[in-house]
């Protein structure tokens, strides 16, 4: 299986927080795992429980590459305004 899934169609502004992870069996009792970005009532969470290490990897450098790219940007605003 080589897919991700989405139930609907979401945009979601983190802005400063919360993240977290949860780590918990389902009434099956099978292991599951999520990212969770938000607070309660207005969170996304992101199930990595079928996920491979590899793919979470991907995902490490993609927040990676944001944090850079906000960096940069902050960086650029300190930057004074040219005529």
């Amino acid at each position: 299986m080589n897919r991700a899934e989405m139930y609907g169609g979401i945009t979601f502004d983190l802005n400063d927080g919360p993240i977290r992870t949860k780590h918990f069996r389902d009434i099956n009792g099978k292991p599951c795992a999520q990212l969770i970005l938000g607070e309660a009532g207005q969170s996304i969470a992101i199930s990595v429980t079928r996920s491979t290490p590899e793919v979470l990897a991907e995902l490490a450098e993609a927040v990676a590459e944001l944090q850079a790219w906000v960096k940069r940007q902050q960086q650029l605003k300190s930057l004074p305004e040219v005529a």
